[in-house]
C-alpha cells in the first residue's frame, strides 16, 4: 500500500511508557527507578526502560510504517531471536528512512535497520548478519551493563540517561561522550566499552544467525564490502562509525566464519521482494527508479520476478498504472495470494477509482488471514478510499486489538473519523497517535479537543475522556519528576 507515514523529527517529550492500548495503562506500570535509580536493571526495568526509549526515537527518527517491511523483518528477526540463548523478553524490530548503511539496538529488545542496510545486501544472509550482531548487544545486556557500571561511579538522572542513551544508539561516539559528560568518567573507557561489546556481537551474531539458517561466511564478506565502499567516499560509512572495524576484527569473523561447514544458502523470495520494494521507494531517486529496473531487467538472468515487481512499483509510483498493472497482474496470475503483488494491485485499483474491485478481493483476503496487518490495512486503505468508513473502523480497531502500536493504523483511524465529521473520535484518535510518538502535550490537548466536540448528553464519553486525560497528565507528571 501507498499509504506510508514517516514522521519527521517533532516536539520531543521527555519519554513514553510502554505499550498502549485503546485506554491509557495506569502509570503503575513504570518501572520504580528508586534514588540510584541504574545501578540494577532487572530485565523488567530494561524492557519497560527500552518501551520509553524506542517511543521517543519513534518521534525523533524518521521511521517507516510499510506493513510488508514490518512482517519482513519481525519475521527475520524473530527467526534468529529463537535461536539466541538469554533472551529475556520479546523483540520487535524496526525501520528507519534512511540510505545509509546502519542499524541499532536500544534496551528491552528494540532494534532498527536503515533501509540503506537492506539495499546494499547482497544476499539475505548479509542483511540477517547485522540483525544477529544487535540482537547479540541485547542478550548480552551490553547497553543495559554500560548503564549499571557508570551509575555506581555518578548519579544518573532518567531524562539524561535516556537523551544520551537515544543519541548513542544511532552515533555511539556522539552519545557516550554526552553520557561521559553527564558523569565525568572518562572517553577512554568508552571506546574501550565498545570495542568488547563489538567483538562479543560479532561472535555471538555469528552462532545465531548461523543456528537460524543463514550463511555465517556472510559476516566476513559484509565487513570487506565496508571497507572497500568506505575507501571511495570522504567521509566514513555511518554503520563504521557506529561499530568501529578494526582489521583484527574482521579477521577474527573470517576465521570464526572457517569453523562452519560451507553451504550454499539461497535468498528467500522475501528478501527478492522486499529488496525490490526498498530499492523503489527508499533507495533510488523516484525520477530514476523506473531505468534501475528496466535495465536490471536487461543484463544477463536480470528478468526476475523480484526485478518485474520493483518495475512496478516504479511505473505505478510515477503515475504509469496501465503498465504497472498489466505486469502486476502477469505476476499474480502465478501466485495470487502474494501479498507484495496484492499490495500494489489495491494501489493501482484505488488509483484507478476501481473501489468496489479492490474492495472484493481483499475481503477474499481478510476472510483467508484476518490478523495478518498487511491485508488488513489494505483493506482498510480501501474502505476509507471507498468512503466505506464504518468498515474500516472496524477493521482498524480489530487490528489495534491484536497490535497495540501500529502506528500506521491510528493514523488511518484518525482519517476514517475525520472524513465521518466524528470529532470526539478524530481527536481521540490523533490523541493516541501523539501517544505512540511520545508527545504527552500534544495528546493531552487532543483529548481536551475531543471533550470540547462532545454533545451535553455524552456524559458517559465525557468522564472516560476525562479520566484517560488524567492518567496521561499524571504519567507525564511522574516522568518529569524523574
Amino acid at each position: 500500500m501507498k499509504l506510508i507515514v514517516v514522521f519527521k523529527p517533532i516536539f520531543l517529550c521527555l519519554i513514553a511508557i510502554s505499550c498502549f492500548s485503546a485506554t491509557v495503562h495506569g502509570y503503575s506500570s513504570l518501572p520504580d527507578l528508586g534514588g540510584n535509580a541504574f545501578s540494577v536493571l532487572t530485565p523488567e526495568k530494561e524492557k519497560q526502560l527500552g518501551d520509553v526509549m524506542m517511543r521517543q526515537t519513534r518521534g525523533s527518527l524518521p521511521m517507516v510504517y510499510d506493513p510488508l517491511m514490518d512482517e519482513y523483518i519481525n519475521a527475520l528477526g524473530n527467526r534468529m531471536v529463537a535461536r539466541a540463548n538469554d533472551v529475556k523478553f520479546p523483540f520487535k524490530f524496526y525501520w528507519v528512512r534512511d540510505k545509509n548503511i546502519n542499524a541499532f539496538a536500544t534496551l528491552g529488545g528494540n532494534i532498527a535497520s536503515h533501509t540503506g542496510t537492506l539495499a546494499i545486501a547482497d544476499s539475505e544472509s548479509e542483511f540477517a548478519s547485522v540483525i544477529g550482531h544487535e540482537i547479540a548487544h541485547v542478550t548480552q545486556r551490553h547497553i543495559a551493563r554500560f548503564i549499571e557500571a557508570r551509575s555506581q561511579q555518578a548519579p544518573l538522572t532518567l531524562a539524561g540517561m535516556l537523551a544520551a542513551i537515544v543519541l548513542a544508539t544511532v552515533d555511539p561516539e556522539a552519545g557516550m561522550a554526552a553520557m561521559m559528560a553527564t558523569q565525568g568518567a572518562s572517553q577512554q573507557s568508552a571506546i574501550n566499552f565498545t570495542r568488547s561489546n563489538e567483538q562479543e556481537a560479532d561472535r555471538i551474531g555469528m552462532q545465531i544467525m548461523a543456528e537460524a539458517g543463514f550463511d555465517p561466511y556472510a559476516v566476513p564478506e559484509f565487513f570487506r564490502k565496508l571497507t572497500e565502499q568506505s575507501r571511495f567516499i570522504n567521509q566514513q560509512l555511518a554503520f563504521l562509525r557506529t561499530h568501529p572495524l578494526s582489521q583484527s576484527r574482521v579477521s577474527d569473523t573470517r576465521l570464526r566464519a572457517e569453523q562452519f561447514t560451507k553451504r550454499f544458502i539461497p535468498d528467500s523470495q522475501d528478501f527478492s521482494l522486499i529488496k525490490a520494494r526498498v530499492l523503489a521507494r527508499y533507495q533510488y531517486e523516484k525520477q530514476h527508479s523506473e531505468d534501475a529496473f528496466l535495465k536490471k531487467l536487461a543484463q544477463p538472468g536480470g528478468n526476475t520476478k523480484a526485478n518485474q515487481y520493483g518495475l512496478a512499483i516504479a511505473l505505478l509510483d510515477n503515475k504509469k498504472l496501465t503498465e504497472s498493472k498489466t505486469i502486476i497482474e502477469k505476476l499474480l496470475q502465478d501466485d495470487k495470494h502474494n501479498l507484495y503483488y496484492i499490495d500494489v494491485y489495491t494501489d493501482i485499483l484505488i488509483a484507478q477509482g476501481e473501489h468496489q474491485q479492490s474492495l472484493d478481493m481483499l475481503e477474499q483476503q481478510y476472510l483467508l488471514r484476518p490478523n495478518n496487518q498487511v491485508v488488513t490495512l489494505n483493506y482498510a486503505n480501501a474502505a476509507l478510499s471507498a468512503k466505506a468508513y464504518r468498515l474500516a473502523i472496524h477493521l482498524l480497531k480489530s487490528l489495534l486489538f491484536y497490535k497495540e502500536d501500529n502506528i500506521l493504523a491510528y493514523s488511518m483511524l484518525a482519517d476514517a473519523y475525520e472524513a465521518m465529521e466524528d470529532l470526539p473520535r478524530f481527536y481521540e484518535a490523533q490523541a493516541d497517535l501523539s501517544y505512540q510518538l511520545a508527545n504527552y502535550p500534544k495528546a493531552i490537548d487532543n483529548i481536551d479537543e475531543a471533550i470540547n466536540y462532545l454533545q451535553p448528553e455524552e456524559k458517559l464519553e465525557a468522564r472516560r475522556l476525562e479520566a484517560k486525560k488524567k492518567q496521561l497528565q499524571a504519567e507525564f507528571s511522574r516522568l518529569q519528576r524523574m
